[in-house]
């Protein structure tokens, strides 16, 4: 078996028995199930787990290599092209300092945004996250991803409280 990217192999395979660990093990103990619930308090959190696991699956399949056929064109394009398809094809180790900056701050806003749902209030703290994770990336269009943001946070307000006749808060 040739391995095509090693930390996506090892992520695939970490995620996978977390998601069966979190499903069979940890859900189950934490959530406790009621009669007289229609949907009970564990569908969501099952389903993200499924999902996740399903798509651990698929990056496991992604990170394994197709066999000789990928080594033969490798090795045709590093023939033909030379040395600088042999710098392209190599891996950069290690991180710029604005990745670095960038993911400090995007920590810093996650903590914050952590603080502003435990102490404030909810609707503060996704408002501000979104903002801060929209700036500490760098998207310019920020009312895209404000209005996406808002239809969503509508439309699970809707389905909760109108639909299901649940209280979210």
């Amino acid at each position: 078996m040739n391995i095509n990217n090693k930390s996506d192999f090892f992520a695939s395979i970490f995620l996978f028995f977390t998601g069966i660990i979190f499903y069979f093990i940890i859900i189950p103990q934490e959530i406790v199930l009621e009669d007289q619930a229609v949907i009970g308090p564990d569908l969501l959190p099952n389903l993200c787990i499924i999902l996740i696991t399903f798509l651990s699956v698929l990056l496991f399949f992604k990170s394994i290599k197709k066999g000789n056929q990928d080594e033969i064109n490798n090795e045709k394009l590093i023939d033909e092209e030379g040395d600088n398809n042999r710098m392209l094809l190599q891996t950069r180790i290690g991180f710029s300092l604005i990745e670095i900056k960038r993911v400090t701050f995007l920590s810093l806003s996650i903590l914050i945004s952590i603080l502003l749902f435990t102490y404030v209030d909810v609707l503060t703290s996704s408002i501000f996250l979104i903002l801060s994770t929209c700036l500490v990336c760098g998207l310019k269009k920020i009312w895209v991803v404000i209005s996406l943001s808002a239809g969503l946070l509508s439309l699970a307000y809707f389905l909760l409280y109108q639909v299901l006749g649940t209280a979210v808060g």
